[in-house]
């Protein structure tokens, strides 16, 4: 269409109201602009009612390098709220006007650069901050609310804390961006739970070594008595465990050190050891606790039946032999069934461990 006979083109249009999520605009000024036109030009009657075929086009891009523009609204009112934005984002939007009497169209209008406001801050806010991806969410949400705030420590609906989340995500920079902001490394939930306790459990060796760098108490337990070590066992995670044994490697106090690598929980007073028997956890992670004063005797408190009866019952060649080259007793039966550890092999059908059961010195034959 030839220029000279384009619609005016209309100022681009007005903010009315915004929030973290939406933008109301307004465009009064096109009724106005129309007013001064040739009544065959007009996109509206004198009544303020837009002729039949009247339009105008509102189009909206985000404000980043290789956004395009989008429709967003046809239609003939003066004003358009736009929802589902992001939060503190910049947009741009632009409107033309086509007349419904002869066709013709207006140019784009110039552009109006708008901007969402930052979300409130609610204790959701820093988890959500923890899921996005990477971490930049998170630092900019730090760097908003500065060092210590208090939504570092506030809990989710579960109770858990940020810190508990970033360890729980696997994600090391935002546990660092955490403590460095100075999220309470040692607080707790009401089951007793810490950052700490969850970095073991999970396996997240990186973490548990940070988190303790920075002043994790490895020696605190949850409300059920479960330590960070067997928190660590439960991961099967072999770096996990190797990181608290190596903090407890530097505990000056040898009886306090024996207490915590052969702590007995739980209403069957399993020791780590055990744990990790039953488990089935590798040979690796087995030696390391017996190589760092773990008690090869140890046993279920309820069934008496040692780690040793246990690595056999469950067919595990590997733990019965580290068990036995650390001590264990291979003469000991079965205080449940009454069964020598020669039968309790036989009964699994593992030709190697019968065989290497039946090869031990002294032990008791059917």
């Amino acid at each position: 269409m030839d220029l000279a006979t384009r619609l005016e083109r209309p100022s681009a249009p007005n903010v009315i109201n915004s929030n973290h999520y939406s933008i109301e605009l307004e465009w009064e000024h096109v009724r106005i602009q129309d007013q001064a036109r040739a009544r065959n030009r007009r996109l509206f009657d004198e009544t303020g009612a837009a002729y039949s075929g009247s339009l105008i086009y509102l189009h909206q891009r985000e404000k980043k390098v290789g956004s395009i523009w989008e429709n967003i609204y046809t239609g003939s009112a003066l004003r358009c709220k736009i929802e589902n934005l992001k939060p503190h984002t910049q947009y741009e939007f632009r409107i033309q006007c086509k007349s419904g009497l002869n066709g013709e169209r207006s140019e784009w209008s110039p552009s109006l650069l708008a901007e969402t406001t930052p979300e409130p801050m609610n204790g959701e806010t820093i988890f959500k901050a923890i899921a996005a991806p990477g971490k930049e969410q998170l630092e900019k949400l730090i760097n908003f609310l500065g060092e210590e705030h208090s939504l570092l420590e506030h809990p989710d609906k579960d109770g858990n804390l940020p810190l508990m989340h970033a360890c729980a995500k696997l994600d090391i920079s935002k546990v660092e961006l955490l403590i460095k902001a100075g999220a309470n490394i040692n607080n707790y939930i009401s089951s007793g739970k810490t950052a700490l306790m969850v970095a073991a459990s999970t396996g997240f060796s990186k973490a548990c070594a940070l988190l303790i760098e920075n002043g994790a108490n490895i020696y605190s337990v949850d409300q059920n008595g479960i330590t960070i070590l067997h928190h660590a066992i439960d991961s099967k995670n072999f770096d996990t465990v190797a990181v608290i044994i190596k903090q407890l490697n530097r505990e000056q106090d040898e009886k306090i050190k024996d207490i915590e690598i052969n702590r007995p929980v739980g209403t069957n007073k399993w020791t780590p050891l055990y744990r990790a028997v039953i488990h089935d956890c590798n040979k690796e992670m087995i030696e390391l606790l017996l190589r760092n004063g773990a008690n090869p005797e140890c046993q279920d408190k309820s069934t008496f039946s040692t780690a040793l009866q246990m690595a056999v019952i469950r067919g595990n060649l590997f733990t019965t032999q580290l068990l036995v080259t650390y001590g264990a007793n291979p003469r000991s039966m079965s205080k449940v069934s009454g069964k020598t550890l020669q039968e309790l092999a036989s009964s699994t059908n593992k030709t190697d461990l019968i065989n290497y059961v039946n090869s031990l010195p002294g032990a008791p034959r059917m």
